[in-house]
């Protein structure tokens, strides 16, 4: 049970971390000073756990043999400096020594008693602002083990140059290699089908087995064109999303940046809040790059703009990070950025506007003025002045069954057009 009580001391450590991390980030966004000090008081419970835990390893280790022991007649020699403590609310399951277990399960009952103050107060602590690592996809794993060397050759001598960075601009959380192999099994899968198809089609209609051989080429290609442009095509719906958010968002920058704030938190507000849910994603790569990987504001502003896939938060980001590194004002350099990006905003609407009055017209010609013209030709037909090869109901059926087609178009056609903003 020694070895079970290390390990399970190990992980509750970095639950611990992990959770002091998340409170810490959450300590300076809170406006009320009774919130701070719930929050402190968790995080100093936390803290005295760890300590507790660090300090039963030395009592642990001391007792982890290399070696297997003889049996003997007498009693097994037991450990009487730790022991296992259990906590069924705090679903907690750790080894310690013995002189701090009534400290130890003090301060989980202290835990306990702060998680109801905070959710009394309605205290939210936000965990989404990290990515949790996920086991690996079993697909990804098969393509890897068949066309991983294939694709890694390909990428090496240069094919498929924009792939990697498409992944990165739609946030797709795969490498270049991994997913380009996966479009070459997955094309593989519809080559496969493709086959089974044909001698299906064989068998059944020996006949027909010409005019679906092209299958076979045809879906494969399909599969690997759609897995490849798929990152392409992501990126610029996000980005679009971004174009729509920015102006909105850069205004908010500067009403944060006006209370002089160190800069990097108003990335965290944003990031925090949820108005701006794809430019966030962005700001949360920030905040990742500061905190994870240990770079400063102006290198983790510059690293991202060139992944982003809005050219507009790319000019953003790196504006900011010119201005700050060379000791300009942040806040009046939002406020002037906002302004343009509002009047870009205010020109797209316009246009949009335009665009939209113009298809008033085509769609009041069509769908309008035409079906009158027919009825009006339906009229004349019925009391016998003209007559075509068609009958009376059958052209009905199909002007209202063209009418139906062209409004959907319409409406497919300016839902793809309107502004999110």
């Amino acid at each position: 049970m020694t070895i079970e009580g290390l390990f399970s001391n190990i992980e509750r450590e970095k639950e611990i971390l992990k959770e002091l991390f998340l409170l810490e980030e959450n300590l300076s966004l809170l406006s009320k000073r009774e919130e701070k000090e719930i929050v402190q008081k968790k995080i100093n419970s936390l803290l005295n756990q760890l300590k507790i835990l660090n300090n039963s390893i030395p009592s642990i280790l001391e007792n982890i043999s290399l070696f297997k022991e003889f049996p003997t007649t007498t009693k097994e020699k037991q450990n009487t400096n730790v022991l296992n403590v259990t906590s069924e609310n705090s679903k907690v399951n750790v080894m310690i020594n013995k002189s701090d277990k009534e400290k130890f399960l003090n301060e989980l009952r202290i835990d306990e008693e702060i998680i109801r103050r905070l959710k009394n107060k309605k205290i939210i602590i936000h965990q989404d602002i990290f990515s949790d690592f996920k086991k690996p996809n079993p697909y990804k794993k098969i393509s890897n083990k068949i066309f991983l060397n294939t694709s890694t050759s390909l990428l090496k001598k240069g094919y498929f140059k924009n792939l990697e960075n498409n992944l990165k601009k739609a946030s797709i959380p795969f490498l270049s290699n991994s997913y380009l192999s996966m479009a070459f099994f997955s094309s593989l899968l519809a080559f496969l089908i493709g086959i089974s198809a044909i001698i299906l089609t064989a068998v059944v209609s020996p006949a027909n087995l010409l005019k679906y051989t092209p299958i076979v080429i045809f879906l494969p290609l399909l599969t690997f064109f759609c897995f490849y442009f798929y990152p392409l095509t992501e990126s610029q719906g996000i980005g679009q999303k971004i174009k729509n958010e920015l102006p909105f968002v850069t205004l908010h920058m500067a009403a944060i940046a006006g209370s002089k704030i160190e800069p990097s938190q108003i990335f965290k507000i944003i990031a925090f809040g949820t108005e701006y849910p794809n430019t966030r994603k962005e700001f949360i790569k920030i905040i990742n790059q500061i905190n994870l990987y240990g770079y400063d504001l102006v290198t983790a502003l510059k690293n991202v703009s060139r992944n982003t896939p809005s050219e507009g938060l790319a000019e953003l980001l790196n504006g900011m990070a010119t201005t700050i590194s060379s000791g300009g004002d942040i806040k009046e350099f939002l406020n002037k950025r906002a302004e343009t990006l509002f009047f870009e905003y205010r020109m797209d609407r316009e246009k949009y506007t335009k665009e939209a009055e113009t298809f008033m017209d085509i769609y009041i010609s069509i769908v309008i003025a035409a079906p009158m013209i027919l009825s009006l030709l339906l009229v004349l037909m019925n009391i016998g002045v003209m007559t075509i090869g068609i009958s009376i109901k059958l052209l009905n059926l199909l002007m209202i069954g063209g009418i139906a087609v062209i409004n959907i178009i319409f409406i497919a056609f300016l839902n793809l057009k309107q502004l999110n903003y």
